[in-house]
């Protein structure tokens, strides 16, 4: 019995000796637990959808299309904010975007209207706001709105590449694009 004992101790202590050898993994929270910022207008926004397999690597972005279906007359602030593979948000519609650049939010979107938020250019799609973030794999999204009428999409889309006839002219065909599940916030299919 107290050669168990022992041998028990020194096992723990050898394991509390590895784990504080081992370097610590900084992680942020994720979209479901990450404290929403108001945007730029201090209007505060409401967590409507998450979007998991957000990417921007290898020439591969992500296309978020998103409508105001709010009464006429009305308008509404749309925002996209990306966490990457560890959780760690990328962007936040609180920061005041740089020069003619954008921090993943548009105010006051007329009910209605539809704009395309991005985390890179494509030469298929028109953006109305391309987010300065930096290449990343296996991420997510989540976007928020001053209004809960909102309904998007997302795409994956490949943004150097189009498809041209045999003479040379584009036909306006998307050579790689693959649309992303939208789940309401914190529930998935089932729930």
């Amino acid at each position: 019995m107290v050669y168990a004992r022992k041998l028990l101790s020194g096992v723990v202590a050898g394991l509390v000796v590895v784990a504080t050898a081992l370097p610590a993994v900084a992680a942020g929270s994720g979209p479901l637990n990450t404290p929403l910022d108001s945007f730029t207008d201090g209007t505060i926004g409401r967590y409507l959808w998450t979007v998991p397999g957000v990417i921007k690597k290898n020439g591969f972005i992500t296309e978020f299309m998103c409508t105001n279906l709010d009464a006429p007359g009305s308008v509404a602030n749309i925002g996209v904010e990306i966490f990457d593979n560890t959780g760690t948000q990328l962007n936040n519609i609180n920061s005041p975007p740089p020069a003619g650049g954008c921090n993943g939010a548009i105010l006051s979107v007329p009910a209605g209207s539809t704009v395309t938020i991005s985390n890179g250019a494509t030469v298929q799609f028109h953006e109305d706001c391309i987010m300065g973030i930096a290449a990343f794999d296996n991420g997510s999204a989540r976007i928020v709105s001053t209004s809960s009428k909102i309904v998007c999409n997302a795409l994956v889309a490949d943004s150097k590449n189009v498809v041209v006839n045999s003479s040379g002219v584009t036909t306006g065909v998307s050579p790689s694009v693959s649309s992303l599940r939208m789940i309401k916030r914190g529930k998935q299919l089932g729930d």
